[in-house]
Formats: C-alpha cells, structure tokens, sequence
C-alpha cells in the first residue's frame, strides 16, 4: 500500500493505491465525514486480487487531504465531483469503475453525470437517487428519527483522543443492520482515523456542504452499467432508495445485502467483492479469478510494498506449532501446498525434515527462499505438479490453499494433495469452514470460498484415512494418516 499527497483539482487530496496500475482502475469514494479507512484494508486487498488497481482517498476535510476550519468548509458537493476526477488525473487513469458508499453515491452519481467520459461503470451503496427527505421516497426508520430529534450522538471534546474514538464507534450504532458488530476493531480503526486526521474536528464540514443542482432527473442519461447495492434494513435511506435507483437509471441491476444496515460489514464482504470483479469485469474476464495470475499480482505488489498480503504470518500458525511439537523430522521429507511466503516450510525444516514448499507466484517464492534458505521452495501449480512428487513426502500440509481454488478446480487440487502422501505418511489440512447446509447455487463468493465437511472429508480415500475432522467455529483442522503398503 502506498499513500501520497498529490494535487486534484487545485488541492491536496492523499491517495492510496493496492494492486497494479497496469488493471482496470475501482475509484472508491467514501461517505460523508469519511476518509478513505471507510474502505477496509482488506476489502481493498482482496478486490485487488481480482486484478483490479484500487484507489482510496481522503476527502476534504478527512485525514490527510485538506482541511478547513471547522464550520466554514470552503467548497461545495460539485468540488467534491470534481476531486474524484482529479483523483484521476493525478493518477494517469482515463476512466474508472466508479464506487461511492452513502456520501460518495451521490459524488459518484454527479461525476458520472458531469464526467462521463471518465466513468467506466458506476456502483452505488447505501445510496439515493435523491436523499433522505424526498417525498416520493420512504423515510428514514422512526428509531433513527427519535435518534436525530434527541440531538443524535453528543458531540466530543475534539482535543480529547479517547473521547472521539468512543464518539467515531457510538455514532455508527444507529445505523447498523442486525449483524454483529466487532466493536475492538471499530475501535482500532476509528483510532487511526483520529491519528491520520489533520484536524478530525473539519471532517464535520461534510453535513454543511451544499451547492450545486438536484440531478435526480438526469439519472435516465447514464449510460454505463450500474451497480445498485443496499442493505435491507439500511435505516437512513431504506430500499425503497434502491428500488427507485433501478427505475431511474436505464439497465441498472440491485444487489440487496441481507441483515445489512447503512454500512458494509465485513460479513457481507464476500458477495460484494465477487460483484464488483463481476462488474468491473474487462477485456472478456468475466470477472473470473483466475488463480495462475491474482496470487502473483498480489504477491508482486506486495513486494512492491502496496498492499499486504491478508493471510501473511510472521511464523507458522500456533495448531501447526502444536501439532509437531517433540517431533524430529529428520530422514524424513515434508512438502507444503501454497508455501507463499515460507512461514511453515521453514519451520518444518528447522525440525529436520527436507522440504519443499511450491507456490504458483514466482515473486512469493522468491521472497521465500530469501527469508527461510533451510528450505527449497520452488514455483509449482497445485493443478499440473511435477509427476515425481506423487506418493514422495511423509508430511503433507495444506494451509488455506483448497478453498482459494474455484469451485470447478477444487476436487482435482484436493485429489492432488492427496496423492503426494506417501505410505505411512500425513496430510495436514487447515481451511476455513462453512455450514453443510449452504446452498450450492450461491453467488461466487471469493476468494477464499469456506469449504463443508464433505469437502475436508473428500481429502481421504481408500487408504488415506481421517485420524481428526474437528470443527471449531468458522476453521476446519484434519489430519490424514496413509496405510503403511
């Protein structure tokens, strides 16, 4: 990830990238008070290893970008338009698949009225054609009503770090949907909002800023393909908003979000990032992932230092630590599936096993091979392995790697890392866990895609038997013993 200031539209606005620049741009335009930590880290990552270049920034006001004095923002909603295309320019980017949440819709809906040329596709989230108070449309719940009529969230001492935190955190309460909310990581996110913000009083100037005409109906102009996406339950401005988006906007398709409020949690992550490589889709992609390339965009812009890795560990995962506790490996060999940076690999070889770790991403390997030399690691694809492995390592481990494979490919991966265990041999399995009962027709949803119990028992066969299958929460962890021949 690589933050810098550059100067948009006549201001400086910070900007940050994830991915390659050498991919079809995603423009991410927060909501009101937002700075660009509105977009998750992860969420950033993940949507660029679809092979999307990401771009986040700060609004005026919001961290690092310019600000005002608090109560007199010196712009107005068509400036803030305008930064998103000078967000562009500075970048070098023609057009983008524009993305704006709450706020950011309607920025993303004028610049794709005033600037089309530069908009490739349009997303709206938790978004209106016309806000919150339109007649024709439905009001805002009667509890977020009697919540904005009580003077809503008491406003902080701006001086007092603690107290904005815990404001940042309560002010989010009222408009959340049914999902769980992890309130240490709102926490440790509205911190660094607070420590990235030059002046976090300013970024209420957000509610002030007027100016400009309605546009509601200019909508049927729009051209590009259009993404409505909203939460079912979204208190500020409900469905309706959404429904009425899809009138209006010609061809315009809606993505209702379950339990979902005005927000994007974590837990609809899945199905909102598979809909945008789907949208954002270019060149005859489709939007399909594509392992043989994403792994090594990732992996290489990570080197890079422009994103991270999300699954990266600085050492081997404590079960796996477990697991070999007392355990000499000598004379024996260990292959690990998808070694990407070498963390289990190495640790296997510091037990004396000989081992070889593969990954499909040339820069991970390399990587690898620099920080853990007791190991051999070589570039390698699950799907088409060296014929010589077959039936080759007494242990066998596999970490996160079966559920990262399309649906289509993952029986012959699995099939494959079962016939590397030699006999008397191991294989270790560790994935993430979805119920049996979810449905087989559900949206592509990764990566990664949880697996069911049938797919972490699929691992044995006739003579690679399951010695463990345990279950704990959303984490499978297996262990496969073959029969001595």
């Amino acid at each position: 990830m690589t933050e810098r200031i550059v100067r948009a539209n006549g201001v400086d606005l910070c900007v940050e990238t994830f991915g390659s620049a050498a991919d079809p741009a995603v423009l991410l335009i927060a909501g009101a008070s937002g700075s660009m930590l509105s977009w998750a880290d992860e969420f950033c990552v993940r949507l660029a290893a679809g092979a999307r270049y990401v771009v986040r920034y700060d609004h005026r006001d919001t961290g690092r970008s310019v600000t005002y004095p608090p109560g007199e923002p010196g712009y107005e909603f068509p400036d803030l338009a305008a930064d998103a295309v000078g967000v562009l320019d500075a970048l070098g980017v023609s057009a983008a698949h524009v993305v704006g949440i709450s706020m950011g819709g309607g920025i993303a809906q004028l610049v794709a009225l005033d600037f089309a040329d530069r908009v490739a596709s349009l997303t709206l989230i938790s978004s209106s054609p016309a806000g919150p108070n339109e007649p024709d449309l439905p009001p805002m719940s009667p509890a977020l009503l009697e919540h904005f009529a009580g003077g809503g969230t008491p406003v902080p001492d701006w001086g007092d770090r603690d107290a904005v935190i815990e404001y940042l955190v309560e002010a989010q309460r009222p408009f959340v949907g049914s999902r769980p909310v992890d309130v240490g990581a709102a926490r440790e996110v509205a911190g660094r909002v607070v420590d990235r913000a030059l002046n976090i009083a300013s970024s209420a100037n957000h509610l002030q800023v007027g100016g400009g005409e309605p546009w509601r109906a200019r909508l049927g102009s729009i051209e590009v393909p259009v993404l409505v996406v909203h939460g079912d339950v979204d208190p500020l401005v409900p469905v309706g908003h959404a429904e009425a988006m899809v009138r209006e906007v010609p061809g315009a398709r809606l993505l209702v979000l379950e339990d979902t409020g005005h927000e994007l949690p974590a837990g609809v992550w899945d199905v909102v990032i598979a809909a945008l490589i789907e949208h954002t889709g270019a060149e005859g992609s489709g939007g399909a992932f594509d392992p043989s390339t994403a792994f090594e965009r990732l992996y290489a812009a990570a080197s890079r230092g422009e994103v991270e890795v999300p699954w990266a560990r600085d050492g081997p995962h404590q079960l796996i630590i477990e697991r070999f506790k007392g355990v000499d490996g000598s004379g024996k060999r260990a292959l690990v599936v998808g070694a990407g940076h070498g963390q289990d690999a190495g640790f296997l070889a510091q037990l004396g096993f000989d081992t070889i770790g593969f990954d499909i991403s040339p820069t991970a390997v390399r990587v690898a091979r620099e920080r853990f030399p007791g190991a051999r690691f070589v570039v390698a694809d699950l799907l088409d392995p060296p014929a010589e492995w077959w039936g080759a390592f007494d242990v066998v481990l596999e970490v996160l790697i079966a559920q990262s494979l399309p649906a289509d490919v993952r029986p012959t991966g699995i099939a494959h890392m079962r016939r590397f265990v030699a006999p008397g041999g191991t294989l270790l399995v560790l994935a993430s866990a979805r119920d049996d009962d979810a449905p087989d027709d559900a949206p592509v949803e990764g990566p990664p895609w949880p697996l069911v119990r049938a797919e972490i028992e699929s691992y044995a066969d006739d003579d690679l038997r399951a010695v463990l299958v345990d279950r704990t929460g959303d984490r499978w962890w297996a262990e496969f013993r073959r029969d001595q021949r």
